[in-house]
């Protein structure tokens, strides 16, 4: 499965990520930032007086493998 990994500097200066299963593997750096700009703009992600989301990062395309155990039901 392919996730979107999304970093972000808060307002406290931490860096979180928002990590968005589903999507678009094939999306652009362009596009990737045009997103996390929209995202920051609308400041909806705040605790505490806190924008958790304030400033745009990183953006990484996550693949995960599932890889069953031997001998293990799946």
């Amino acid at each position: 499965m392919k996730s979107l990994e999304l970093a972000f500097k808060g307002t406290d200066h931490r860096i979180k990520n928002l990590r968005l299963k589903y999507v678009n593997a094939d999306l652009t750096v362009e596009e990737a930032e045009a997103i996390m700009v929209k995202m920051a703009a609308t400041k909806l992600f705040t605790k505490q007086d806190v924008e958790l989301y304030a400033t745009p990062v990183s953006a990484t395309v996550v693949e995960t493998t599932k890889t069953p155990l031997p001998g293990a039901a799946g």
